[in-house]
C-alpha cells in the first residue's frame, strides 16, 4: 500500500471512528491536524499512519507543548515558572530545540521546556488510557525528549499514551551556590512542573490522570528515584519504572557543586562576592560563552577528580526552603520509607560498565588506580584511612587479581557495573520492598537492536535495553524481535496493571514475575531474567554484591550519602 493510499485510509478510518468528536478535540481531515483544548489554550497536533512489519496504525502527536515560561534572562538559573495562557491555537506538531547540551560546540536552546504527547487514538477525554511519562537519561549533561531516533511506537501499539518532558541539563539545569539564592536542582524541578501539567491536561488527550507511570533510564531513572522521594510529586503518578539508575548511585548526587559553580564564574571573569551578584552577572553572559566556560571547568575537574566519585553537574543537596526537592540523603529516606509507596519496576543490564565513553572518561585515571588502590574505594563509605587501605587491597584483588587495572578493560567494566549500578540498585530495591511491591529485572539478551553489532565483550552494556523498548530502525532477527515484543509487553503490562505478568501469557512463556516484598537480606531478592528465555532467578552476580554489602555493614560509617 502506497503512502498516499495509507493517508487516505487513515482519514477514512478517522472519519468513521471519530465522527463523534467531543469538546476536548477537533479533527481536520484536510491537513492531518487535530486540535485539543488545554488549561492554557488550544493546541494543534498532527496524525498519520505508522507502519511496522505487517502492522499499520494511525498515531497522534503533540511535540512541543510549553509547560513553563522560557527560562531566559532573569529566569536563567531560576526554578521553572508555569506557562501563561496563550491566545489562538498553538501549533505543536513540530519538535522544539533540545535543551542546551553539555557537549561542545554548543547545541540546543535555553527555550526548551516542553512536553510531548503521543497517542494511539484520536484524543477523547472519555478514553482513559494509561499514560507513561518518559524522563530521558544522559548523565544530566545531555539528552532530549525527541523521539525521532528512537520512536515509542511499540508502546503506543499496546494502547498506552506516551508523554515526555524536556528538562534543563548541565550547568543551566543543576548549578548551585549552596544557598537559597541558587539552591540547585532546577532540572528536577522542571520535571515536576512538567508532570503537573500532564496530570492537569492528559484527560483531554485521552489519558487517565490517575494512571500515570513515570519512567526513566540512567540519569532519567535517578530522576525518577528523586521524584519518588519528594513531597512535591505526591499524587502526580501511580507507578514508577527505573531502568539502570538509582538515587543511591554514586553519580546521582554531585559533590562540591557550589565550588564548581564558582569556578565557572571565575572562568568568565566574574569575581563578585555574594551569590546574588554572581547570579546577576552569570545571567548576562552569552550562552555560548557560558557553555565554553562550563566545558573548560568540567574538563579540568575530570582531570583532577576521580570519575568514580560522581558527576560534576548533577542533583545536589539543597538548603531547606520552599520548593526544595532534595534536602535529605536518599539512603536515610528509603530506609525510613519516606518515598511514595507506589508499585516499582527496576533493574539493570548484565554489564552496565560496558559503554562507549569508558575509555575517554577513565583514560586519565586508569594508571592512578594501579598506583593508588584506595581510589577504587567508594568515598560514600566514610572510612578511616587505615581501614580504607585494607579494603582497597581486598577490592583490587577481588576484581583484578594480580593484574594491573590499566591492562584489564573487561574487569574494569565489571567493577564499574557493580559499584555504579548493581550495588546501589540492589540496595534500593531491597529498601523499597519494605514498603511497596518491587519487580526486579536483569536484562542479559545480547542482540543488535540498540546498534551494538560487533560485541567486543560478553554482556549487555549500558542503554542497550532501550533497543528492545523503542524503535531505533535497526534490522534484527526474528529472535531479536521476539525479545523486543516480550519486553514491551512486560513494561506495558506494568504501566496498565502495576504488575508485569497479571495473567499467564504464551508470549511470556507463561512465566510469572514475582514481586519483592519485605526483603531483609539481598540474597533473597528475586529477579526476572530477560534473555532468549524468560525465568525467575536469584540475585545476579551474588558473590560480588554480597561482598560489597558485607564491607558496608562491617566498615562503612553511616550516614551514607549514596551506596
Amino acid at each position: 500500500m502506497t503512502p498516499k493510499m495509507l493517508k487516505i485510509l487513515g482519514i477514512v478510518l478517522l472519519l468513521l471512528a471519530g465522527a463523534y468528536c467531543v469538546e476536548s478535540s477537533v479533527i481536520s481531515e484536510d491537513d492531518n491536524t487535530v486540535i485539543v483544548n488545554t488549561t492554557n489554550g488550544p493546541v494543534m497536533g498532527g496524525f498519520g499512519a505508522r507502519s511496522h512489519a505487517n502492522r499499520s496504525q494511525i498515531l497522534y502527536w503533540f511535540r512541543s507543548i510549553p509547560y513553563a515560561v522560557p527560562p531566559v534572562g532573569d529566569l536563567r538559573f531560576a526554578a521553572p515558572v508555569p506557562i501563561t495562557n496563550w491566545s489562538g491555537v498553538l501549533d505543536v506538531r513540530y519538535s522544539p530545540s533540545e535543551c542546551i547540551q553539555g557537549s561542545s560546540p554548543v547545541a540546543g536552546s535555553e527555550d526548551c521546556l516542553y512536553v510531548k504527547i503521543y497517542s494511539p487514538h484520536e484524543p477523547n477525554k472519555d478514553l482513559n488510557l494509561p499514560v507513561v511519562v518518559w524522563i530521558y537519561g544522559g548523565a544530566f549533561f545531555e539528552g532530549s525528549a525527541d523521539f525521532d531516533d528512537h520512536r515509542p511506537d511499540f508502546i503506543l501499539y499496546e494502547n498506552v499514551i506516551v508523554a515526555a518532558i524536556q528538562y534543563r541539563l548541565g550547568y543551566l539545569g543543576f548549578m548551585s551556590l549552596g544557598d537559597t539564592v541558587a539552591p540547585g536542582n532546577n532540572g528536577i524541578k522542571d520535571q515536576i512542573l512538567g508532570l503537573k501539567w500532564i496530570k492537569e491536561n492528559i484527560r483531554n488527550f485521552g489519558g487517565d490522570p490517575d494512571q500515570i507511570t513515570v519512567w526513566g533510564q540512567s540519569a532519567g531513572a535517578a530522576s525518577v528515584a528523586y521524584l519518588l522521594q519528594t513531597n512535591q510529586t505526591k499524587g502526580l503518578f501511580s507507578k514508577a519504572i527505573l531502568n539502570s539508575g538509582s538515587s543511591l548511585s554514586p553519580w546521582s548526587l554531585a559533590k562540591g557543586l557550589p565550588e564548581a559553580t564558582r569556578q565557572v564564574a571565575i572562568q568568565l571573569n566574574i569575581f563578585a562576592l555574594t551569590s546574588s551578584a554572581i547570579l546577576r552577572e552569570l545571567r548576562k553572559v552569552d550562552v555560548t560563552k557560558l557553555q565554553d566556560a562550563v566545558n573548560s571547568v568540567n574538563q579540568q575537574l575530570t582531570i583532577l577528580r576521580n570519575p568514580l566519585e560522581g558527576l560534576v553537574f548533577a542533583p545536589v543537596m539543597e538548603p531547606d526552603h520552599d520548593g526544595a526537592v532534595i534536602t535529605e540523603y536518599s539512603y536515610g529516606l528509603l530506609t525510613e520509607g519516606k518515598f511514595h509507596h507506589v508499585p516499582i519496576l527496576a533493574g539493570y543490564n548484565s554489564l552496565e560498565g560496558y559503554f562507549d565513553e569508558l575509555e575517554a572518561l577513565f583514560r586519565l585515571w586508569i594508571a592512578k588506580y594501579d598506583l593508588y588502590h584506595a581510589q577504587l574505594v567508594p568515598n560514600d563509605m566514610n572510612l578511616l584511612p587505615i581501614t580504607e587501605t585494607i579494603i582497597a587491597e581486598s577490592i583490587k584483588y577481588t576484581y583484578f587479581d594480580i593484574y594491573p587495572v590499566s591492562l584489564s578493560t573487561e574487569k574494569l567494566m565489571r567493577y564499574i557495573a557493580d559499584t555504579q549500578f548493581e550495588k546501589p540498585i540492589h540496595e534500593a530495591i531491597r529498601l523499597y520492598s519494605a514498603y511497596t511491591k518491587v519487580y526486579a529485572y536483569h536484562f542479559s539478551y545480547e542482540g543488535p537492536l540498540w546498534g551494538r553489532i560487533d560485541r567486543e565483550f560478553h554482556g549487555v552494556g549500558h542503554s542497550e535495553d532501550l533497543g528492545y523498548l523503542f524503535d531505533y530502525n535497526i534490522t534484527g532477527s526474528n529472535e531479536d524481535y521476539l525479545t523486543r515484543e516480550r519486553m514491551v509487553r512486560l513494561w506495558t503490562n506494568f504501566i496498565k496493571n502495576g504488575d508485569p505478568t497479571p495473567k499467564p501469557e504464551l508470549l511470556l512463556q507463561n512465566v510469572t514475575w514475582p514481586a519483592n516484598s519485605v526483603v531483609i537480606k539481598p540474597e533473597n531478592l528475586k529477579f526476572f531474567e530477560i534473555n532468549k528465555d524468560l525465568k525467575v532467578v536469584g540475585l545476579p552476580n551474588a558473590d560480588k554484591i554480597l561482598l560489597w554489602d558485607s564491607l558496608y555493614m562491617e566498615y562503612g560509617r553511616p550516614p551514607f550519602t549514596t551506596y
